[in-house]
């Protein structure tokens, strides 16, 4: 049964794993709704990679998988990626771009596959739509970098081109574990814009942004979910958290944007060639 408009586009339940005899997440429960940008924030170690790679089927071998990972009303949890239906998977962008894409074949081929494959275009129309969207993702010159292999690439390039990749499969929810963290800083303001504008409403994926920077994720974000050791610490709206903190870890984050300067959430995008302002907290 898959999920009406009003439905979640994915819902954990009580998720727990572990890697051999150690736990790593520990009863985590969210829901994410249809047009909804929500950051899962934790350190490093907390368990929010491995909880991104169960949402999305790719936990290593070695981690067992409890609780329950619906997407569009689909239980998915302890499925791998290969076996779901093309409704129960979510779009990927990932910290790693030349994992993400295949080094032996060109953006454009690997590109026009999700266009041809999930919405039935010919060969040159996926050519055409594939060429459109690398447009779309500021990216100059598309033409030429589909002709490109990732490593001919720079990362800032590759990342885009992977929000492509993600978007072209039209998904109901894209994950986004550590987008921008191998970023310069003004790439990941850029990477930061196009995911606020190419996600998060009625006509475009949820995003699940999976980072440990406040500061990223006040940019992009309207709800939080604040992990810690595997658990669920903190959650609410990112501005109510910025301003009042509860948990330690939650306060160590606030503290880390400045006494004087700190992010309100969300922030708008900064304009392509902009440098990203703070703004001041009054």
């Amino acid at each position: 049964m898959t999920s009406s408009a009003t439905d979640p586009v994915l819902r954990v339940e009580d998720l727990r794993i572990r890697l051999g005899q150690r736990p790593v997440v520990d009863g985590l429960s969210f829901a994410v709704q249809p047009g909804e940008r929500v950051c899962l924030i934790g350190p490093s170690g907390s368990g929010k990679s491995l909880t991104a790679g169960a949402i999305l089927g790719l936990t290593p071998p070695a981690a067992r998988i409890d609780g329950a990972i619906r997407l569009n009303g689909l239980e998915v949890g302890g499925v791998r990626a290969t076996r779901r239906p093309a409704q129960a998977r979510a779009g990927m962008v990932f910290q790693n771009t030349q994992a993400a894409l295949n080094p032996l074949v060109s953006v454009g081929v690997q590109l026009r596959e999700p266009f041809r494959r999930f919405q039935g275009l010919y060969r040159r129309e996926a050519q055409q739509a594939a060429v459109a969207l690398l447009g779309r993702m500021n990216l100059a010159e598309p033409e030429r970098v589909m002709r490109r292999s990732p490593a001919e690439l720079s990362g800032g390039q590759r990342q885009r081109a992977c929000l492509a990749l993600a978007l072209a499969c039209r998904p109901s929810l894209i994950v986004a574990d550590e987008p921008t963290t191998a970023l310069d800083v003004l790439t990941q303001a850029e990477v930061l814009a196009l995911l606020r504008e190419t996600t998060g409403t009625a006509d475009t994926p949820a995003l699940l942004f999976i980072s440990h920077d406040m500061a990223a994720a006040s940019r992009l974000c309207e709800r939080a979910l604040i992990i810690d050791q595997g658990r669920l610490v903190e959650s609410g709206r990112l501005a109510d958290i910025i301003a009042a903190p509860r948990h330690r870890f939650s306060r160590e984050l606030v503290a880390a944007l400045g006494h004087r300067e700190r992010l309100q959430a969300p922030a708008d995008p900064p304009r392509r060639g902009e440098t990203p302002r703070l703004r001041a907290a009054g």
